[in-house]
């Protein structure tokens, strides 16, 4: 639920009656500042209270702040139709006389059509009130808010005025901070863009460590600092490549094309070769944070102890959402499932609760598994649904294991062209990654000791002197390859095909792909994505006006009909009429998105056969229009230079035949 949402159904609820709302959220101050926006678009009075302020506006003068038990005797004397807003009111639960008063004063409240807002960071409700309060958990801010906070955290840490920012980079920026209050993601923005020349992706490691005390507390969970890129892996260019393919899923643009969040991926293959780092370096690419559940705690002595660690543990990890879980081990950790009766009950229910959520969860939760002996994993786990792709990570080939050489001599200030890499991966055929770093550490560590400069030879003798986990498991990795030969996807692009086609491509033997002749937003829209191809026409014209919107896009199904759009700050001014339904949503959710701007228009550039039988407005006033006018705007994915102001928000209106 977005920040919009949450005051849409507090508007519903408050219309339809409900005179107690129980408000959970620690952002207080936010939420105040939005209810008295909602009250004034509702014109309905708005009074808060707390025990050091009081009543703000007062009822009537007095030398001391009222207590709860006065205030609330004091709601039947305000007008009809007010909002109260009582602070932390759940602190005197504990007294009848607050209790019996709130009981006592439900029919004035419905009868005066009064609310009372209890904002509360917990939900704690007495047994006489739980038929009459409906608690509300309030969101925490999301993309478009946390965009605010960017700007304005750049504008602070700049003495001249910010270039703007990438539209996608500023996305995943805003992304990076999900799941933090509004203060601590200001806090954030404003530590990470100290004394920073320009934005990169550097900056996302920063960014996401600010969450590191989400998961406090948690004896569960351990929060991974995101230090490894892909450079840092040698190989799996199949993986890297499906991987970064999946992060664009994440946007908004594929969101808004009906493209699902990802949900996750097992790495099944044998030990040492990547699939610990692989995981690491995928909360890199996403820009997430990366956290790692201990699936033998979860485990404890007592009935329904486990279960309910593990629901905290998957609540929690929406809550911090996006992120990626990753389980390590994962065949370990679910040795003792059996889907029949002979085997651990209490992993059973962990499994089958645990499955279920992988499945059904709808929060951008990113889920990493490895595991290395693949035929001890539950089939439930491995059918489609649950992971969208499994890889099988290999022993490296001769290309990864020169990659793998040249990267840990690299990080260790070695330079790499000093040493035949080639004879070394040749000679290295059948270790791991992780034998190739040993390799490589040992040698370093000797010669060190020797008081000499790593050469050829050192890296060589501590190569033979490894033996390697292929020769020791033969059988094992044997039967491992066999398991994945038909079930899994490979990690790793066969470097000779890769080869094979290069040659092709500059033999001119590969067919070239003639570029489509209609523009991206007519491809879209012919294939039904109306909202990617209003972006995509906007883009494309760079300002676009409603009469000329209506007209490209009159081909593509009906877009006339019988709403309209009106300011949300001021609803007698009249943005647009005779839209459709569908259209008009879509312009609700890009606007108030920051994804598109309403820009001023002079009414002289707007064809008359557009303009709507409204008197015309050429600037906002103060003041709110005392009767509907219609000011002309066009579409841009820039702001206006002065700022949108109260164009920044828009909602739809049906209007008359």
């Amino acid at each position: 639920m977005t920040t919009t949402d949450a005051l849409q159904d507090l508007r519903r609820r408050i219309l339809a009656g409900y005179s107690l709302l129980l408000l959970q959220t620690y952002e207080e101050e936010r939420w105040e500042n939005e209810l008295a926006d909602l009250a004034l678009e509702m014109e309905q009075g708005l009074v808060t209270w707390s025990a050091t302020a009081g009543a703000q506006p007062v009822l009537e003068q007095s030398s001391a702040p009222a207590s709860p038990e006065v205030f609330l005797s004091q709601i039947e004397r305000y007008p009809r139709e007010h909002l109260f807003l009582l602070k932390d009111l759940h602190l005197y639960f504990d007294r009848p006389d607050v209790i019996r008063k709130l009981r006592d004063l439900l029919p004035h409240l419905a009868a005066e059509r009064k609310t009372l807002l209890m904002m509360s960071p917990v939900e704690t409700l007495p047994l006489e009130l739980l038929k009459d309060v409906t608690v509300i958990e309030l969101p925490l801010p999301g993309v478009i808010e946390m965009r605010g906070q960017l700007q304005q955290a750049r504008r602070l840490n700049q003495t001249e005025a910010p270039e703007p920012l990438d539209k996608e980079l500023e996305e995943r920026l805003a992304k990076a901070v999900l799941g933090l209050t509004l203060k601590e993601a200001s806090r954030a923005f404003c530590n990470v863009l100290q004394d920073i020349d320009k934005i990169d992706e550097d900056i996302f490691p920063r960014l996401v460590a600010e969450k590191r005390h989400l998961i406090q507390g948690s004896n569960l969970l351990e929060f991974f600092d995101l230090e490894e890129g892909l450079a840092d892996i040698g190989g799996l260019d199949g993986l890297k490549e499906w991987m970064q393919q999946r992060a664009n899923a994440f946007t908004s643009d594929a969101q808004t094309r009906g493209i699902t969040s990802p949900r996750g991926v097992l790495l099944a293959g044998v030990q040492g070769c990547g699939k610990s780092l692989s995981a690491r370096v995928i909360a890199r690419i996403l820009g997430f944070p990366l956290v790692r559940m201990d699936i033998g705690a979860l485990l404890e002595s007592a009935r329904g102890s486990s279960e309910q660690n593990l629901r905290d543990v998957l609540n929690l990890m929406e809550t911090i959402a996006p992120a990626v879980l990753w389980l390590e081990e994962i065949d370990k950790a679910f040795g003792g499932y059996d889907s029949g009766d002979g085997g651990d009950a209490t992993m059973s229910r962990i499994v089958a609760r645990f499955l279920t959520w992988l499945q059904e969860h709808s929060a951008p939760v990113f889920v990493v598994a490895t595991a290395n002996k693949v035929n001890a994993l539950p089939p439930e786990l491995l059918r489609r649904g649950r992971f969208d792709e499994m890889f099988f990570v290999d022993l490296p080939n001769f290309e990864e294991r020169k990659e793998i050489f040249q990267i840990h001599l690299c990080r260790r200030g070695w330079k790499p062209e000093k040493f035949d890499l080639i004879h070394l991966a040749e000679q290295a055929d059948g270790f791991s990654g992780a034998e190739i770093e040993e390799v490589v550490n040992s040698a370093i560590i000797e010669s060190f000791a020797d008081q000499r400069v790593l050469s050829q030879k050192d890296l060589e003798e501590a190569r033979e002197r490894t033996v390697p986990l292929s020769v020791t498991m033969e059988d094992e990795i044997f039967q491992l390859r066999e398991w994945a030969r038909t079930r899994c996807r490979a990690a790793t692009m066969e470097y000779r095909v890769m080869e094979v086609l290069e040659e092709e491509h500059r033999r001119g033997e590969v067919t070239q792909f003639e570029e489509p002749a209609l523009p991206k937003w007519m491809e879209l829209a012919e294939h039904g994505q109306l909202a990617a191809a209003i972006i995509e026409h906007v883009r494309l014209h760079d300002s676009v006006s409603w009469g000329k919107l209506l007209h490209d896009f009159a081909a593509y199904g009906k877009q006339r009909g019988e709403y309209g759009l009106v300011l949300k700050a001021d609803p007698k001014v009249v943005i647009c009429v005779r839209i459709s339904r569908e259209l008009a949503d879509i312009f609700c959710d890009y606007i108030d998105g920051r994804r598109l701007y309403l820009n001023p228009l002079p009414a002289s550039d707007v064809k008359p056969a557009d303009r709507p039988q409204l008197p015309v407005v050429e600037s906002l006033g103060k003041e709110r229009a005392s009767k509907a006018v219609w000011f002309p705007t066009t579409i841009r994915l820039l702001p206006p230079s002065t700022g949108s102001g109260r164009l920044a928000q828009v909602t739809r209106i049906k209007m008359g035949k």
